[in-house]
């Protein structure tokens, strides 16, 4: 299965999230265009929250080149991005994994929280 929903923060507000590279690699799309769907709809996504990002470096032993920005995607603003390509049946297949990854890296997160908070000691006064 791929890795289609990442997290990068250890703490208890960790937020799954997505990239455009992702998206672009699963979808068929160049990855220009849905960066140039984000920022056609930039308004829009930040509805669903900071548009947060990361610039990433080129590549160990790469002809080098410039720093890249990654948005890094929350559930919604991924959602409502992935309504805007068409419909064909690759994309399709990605949404439908996409929204499932998702679900269950929610749900892998909450179960972590809860098993935390069961570990945590508790003060005695």
């Amino acid at each position: 299965m791929l890795d289609l929903v990442f997290y990068t923060d250890n703490t208890l507000k960790a937020e799954p999230y997505t990239t455009p590279e992702v998206i672009a690699a699963n979808t068929g799309t160049k990855r220009k265009s849905i960066l140039d769907l984000i920022n056609r709809n930039k308004e829009h996504l930040e509805r669903f929250g900071v548009l947060r990002f990361e610039m990433a470096k080129p590549p160990k032993n790469s002809k080098g080149g410039r720093p890249r920005k990654i948005y890094h995607l929350n559930e919604q603003q991924a959602t409502l991005l992935i309504t805007f390509l068409d419909n064909t049946p690759q994309v399709e297949l990605f949404k439908v994994a996409l929204v499932k990854q998702f679900y269950e890296m929610r749900d892998e997160l909450t179960k972590r929280n809860i098993n935390r908070a069961i570990e945590k000691p508790v003060k005695k006064l």
